[in-house]
This record gives C-alpha cells, sequence and structure tokens, in this order.
C-alpha cells in the first residue's frame, strides 16, 4: 500500500511538472503560486511515539499527538477538504490555456460583468495526496507520515522527512489556502470561520507583563483587553482570554505551556521549538546542538522573563513583512492574513446566495476568527487564507458542505482570483460581508529591502 500512495504522489509531480512546463516564461514568471492546504489527511493513533506529531531532531521523539480532524454523521474532513481542494484546482488550472482561460473569464463575469482577465496563469499545487489507507497499521507503516505539519523521520530508515508546511514553503507560494471543518457555536444557519494569529508586537505583550512590576502588569493587561486580540481562542480551565494568550505566547516564544495563571512554565507539556522543525530559511543553524540549547538561556530560555528573541527565526518575526501579514490592515487586525481569509469567506456567502443554495436570511455567518499560536498561519512565509468553512454539527451547513462543494469551489477559487488582481465591488458590500473586491499588495513583500519574502523561505 505504502508503494502506491508514493506511486500517486510521483505521478501527481510529473503531471504537474509536465503542465507547468508547458507555460510560457512569460506567464511562469509574472503569474502567482496558490497551494491549496486541505485540512489533516491522517488518523489518531497511539501510541504516539510512533503515529505523533511535532517531531523534536534534540530528543528524539514526537511531542503531540497527531489531530485527525473533525468528524460528524458520515462527514469526515480530511476526504471533504481534499475533494474541494481538487474541485478548486480543477478550476484554477483553466487559467492555463487560452481556451480555459475563457471558461474562467466566464465564470468571472458571472461574479463581476465588468471583470478583465490578466493572460498570466495562476499556478496551482495541492499540499497532501488524499487520506489514509486503512490498513496502514495491519502492515507496520506510517500512516500518518505524507499528513504531518512538521518534519519526521522515516519509520524505517530514521531519515527526515518534509512535513507539510515544509513543502508549502518549498513552493514559495504567494498565497496558502488552508481549508477545515469544525463542530459547535456555528449559530442557527450556521458559520464560517477565519483562524489567524498575530504578529510578534502583539506576542511582545506577554514579554512586558512577565518583566512588568503590577502596576505595569496592570497596564499591559488593559491595553490588551482593549485591543483587537482580545477574544482570544478560551479552552476554559478557569483561564480569561487574557491567560490564554499568555499561555500561547509561552508556547510561541519558549514552546512550553504554562501553569500558575499563566505565570510559569509547564515543564510536563513542552510542544517544541517549532521553527526548528521545519526546512526553511529560518531554523537556527545550530540545531539541534547549540550551547544555547543546554544552557536555556537566551531564546532557548523556559522563562518568559529571562527570554530574548534572537536568531534567524525572531528576526523574521519582527519583520515588516510579517507585520503586513499578521497586524493591521483591510479589516483593522490580523493583516492581510485576515483580510484574505474573510475575503474568501464572503466569497463564499455570496455564492451560496448567488447560486440559489441559500436564501440571503439563511446564509452563514461571518463569525470572529479564531486567535491562537496557530503552525500553518505562523510558519508558511506566505498570506495564509486559513479557513473554517462549516460547523458539520448545524443541519444547514452540513447540507452545504456534502452537497454543494462545487459552489464552494467556485467562490473559492474567484476569491483567489480577487486577492491577486481584483474584482471590484461597491463599498457598501463591505457593510453586508459580501465580497469587497480589492486584491493584495504583493509587491511590496516581492520588493522588501531589495529582497523577495516569498523567495527568502529556503535557501
Amino acid at each position: 500500500m505504502l508503494k502506491i500512495v508514493y506511486l500517486f504522489r510521483i505521478k501527481q509531480f510529473l503531471l504537474l511538472t509536465i503542465f507547468f512546463g508547458c507555460l510560457d516564461a512569460s506567464s511562469a514568471q509574472e503569474g502567482y503560486v496558490v497551494v491549496l492546504d486541505p485540512g489533516h489527511g491522517g488518523r489518531y493513533m497511539r501510541p504516539v511515539s510512533i503515529y505523533g506529531d511535532k517531531y523534536d531532531a534534540r530528543l528524539g521523539h514526537y511531542l503531540d499527538k497527531y489531530r485527525e480532524g473533525a468528524s460528524y454523521d458520515g462527514l469526515h474532513e480530511n476526504i471533504e477538504m481534499y475533494e474541494l481542494a481538487t474541485r478548486i484546482q480543477k478550476i484554477l488550472i483553466l487559467t492555463h490555456t487560452s481556451e480555459g482561460r475563457k471558461k474562467f473569464h466566464e465564470l468571472l463575469k458571472k461574479y463581476n460583468p465588468k471583470a478583465v482577465l490578466p493572460s498570466h496563469a495562476i499556478q496551482v499545487y495541492i499540499s497532501r495526496t488524499d487520506g489514509y489507507y486503512g490498513d496502514y497499521e495491519t502492515k507496520g507503516i506510517d500512516i500518518n507520515g505524507p499528513y504531518r505539519l512538521y518534519d519526521y523521520p522515516d519509520i524505517k530508515t530514521g531519515k527526515m522527512q518534509k512535513g507539510t508546511i515544509s513543502r508549502i514553503n518549498a513552493l514559495r507560494p504567494h498565497l496558502v489556502v488552508s481549508m477545515h471543518l469544525t463542530s459547535g457555536r456555528g449559530g442557527k444557519y450556521g458559520a464560517l470561520s477565519a483562524v489567524i494569529t498575530p504578529g510578534f508586537d502583539t506576542y511582545k505583550y506577554a514579554l512586558d507583563y512577565m518583566t512588568g512590576d503590577s502596576d505595569e502588569k496592570k497596564i499591559v493587561r488593559k491595553k490588551f483587553l482593549n485591543g483587537p486580540y482580545n477574544d482570544w481562542f478560551n479552552s476554559g480551565c478557569g483561564k480569561d482570554e487574557f491567560e490564554w494568550f499568555l499561555c500561547d505566547a509561552w508556547i510561541y516564544f519558549t514552546g512550553y505551556w504554562s501553569k500558575s495563571r499563566s505565570m510559569e512554565p509547564d515543564f510536563s507539556k513542552f510542544r517544541g521549538n517549532r521553527y526548528n522543525f521545519l526546512t526553511w530559511s529560518y531554523s537556527d543553524p545550530e540545531w539541534p546542538n547549540s550551547e544555547a540549547i543546554e544552557k536555556k538561556t537566551g531564546s532557548y530560555s523556559p522563562y518568559l522573563a529571562n527570554f530574548k528573541p534572537e536568531g534567524r527565526f525572531w528576526e523574521r518575526e519582527k519583520s515588516d513583512p510579517e507585520k503586513w501579514r499578521r497586524e493591521g490592515g483591510p479589516e483593522g487586525y490580523g493583516g492581510d492574513n485576515l483580510y484574505a481569509a474573510n475575503e474568501l469567506l464572503r466569497f463564499v456567502r455570496y455564492s451560496l446566495y448567488k447560486n440559489g443554495v441559500s436564501k440571503y436570511e439563511q446564509l452563514p455567518r461571518l463569525r470572529k476568527p479564531y486567535l491562537s499560536t496557530w503552525s500553518v498561519p505562523t510558519h508558511v512565509n506566505a498570506i495564509s487564507a486559513f479557513l473554517e468553512l462549516a460547523y458539520i454539527d448545524n443541519s444547514y451547513d452540513y447540507r452545504r458542505i456534502k452537497s454543494y462543494k462545487n459552489v464552494h469551489a467556485e467562490a473559492i477559487a474567484v476569491g483567489i482570483y480577487s486577492l491577486f488582481y481584483g474584482l471590484e465591488y461597491p463599498k457598501s458590500n463591505s457593510e453586508k460581508d459580501l465580497p469587497w473586491g480589492n486584491s493584495i499588495d504583493f509587491s511590496r513583500y516581492k520588493n522588501h529591502n531589495g529582497s523577495n519574502y516569498f523567495n527568502d523561505v529556503v535557501d
């Protein structure tokens, strides 16, 4: 079965290589690259030592369980989202030929009769193959190998393999669209949600809080709770949003969860220095053998009060492109990441209405984003549109995602085009959670201090 999977992946790569090789040089050079990232793909299994995620090469074991995604009444996130990704890819591939561009242009005009189609192709990849095969475990094969977010050792040879994030970054994309399903809090008619993480400037509140006196702590807490990220992802356990933010900031900076009201590291819950679990330009050159690691100083201190954000990754985090991606922006916060995600979700709402799937008053609501220290929005070197496309325990969302993936695919494909090139809409649409139609300024990323942010991700 393993041979079948790898043969499939090789075949897919060859087909993409042949197809993209047919593009003329100007199209390949001037066009955009998007990676469609369907959620999950593997399966939660024990033992975590074999089937887990977040492999720490220094410690020699996995730090976390594999998260297989949502399932409800026969709908499985990994299957539904992979199917959706293939449909979106099929639509965007129309931009690669003259005949296909005519069809794609007709689709654009369905959303805006005045749409103008540039001649450049949109290169499109899918981050993984279809999901696991059920008999992997009986053959002693690592079923989660092709689907882990972070790099991992081959189960037989021990040689390190690239995880999903490393494979995505190797493609140097301009846009990554991660597609997921969830449950709960969907409301009467279902909901759509973005998933984001803020930039270094927001996380720095935690450093300031830990080094401040009691009065300074009160000021930092008030600033955070009065800011745009105050609706932090809260898992209960007696902590409020600020304390959960602190907990996630501990993970972001040190790799450790926190305890005692988020004032101390919890040495029993280590999730690792995740930027070193990837194949990219921002890992520490000394990893996994570094004097700082052994002495637990500087950027490897487990205590926020002593932490120093130094090194390649932390210089990246403090850079302008990361501020553009994750702070401020058209939505007022969340940067280009939140705008890209919300814009695609607005296109989904519009498409469901335009294609007669839902009445306007029964459209899924666009709710506030999930805020936490998520891996993909942090570690991909591209605009990250991370989407929760349905709350599948809601009957309206369940029906829409099960029976109308073609409508979702059309909406996301058109939305991707709009993020690259723009698809003008009246400004009043922004008041109705319908598409704004504004493109993202990719040029500032491409021309940042004489360098290209998207290309700099790999050496």
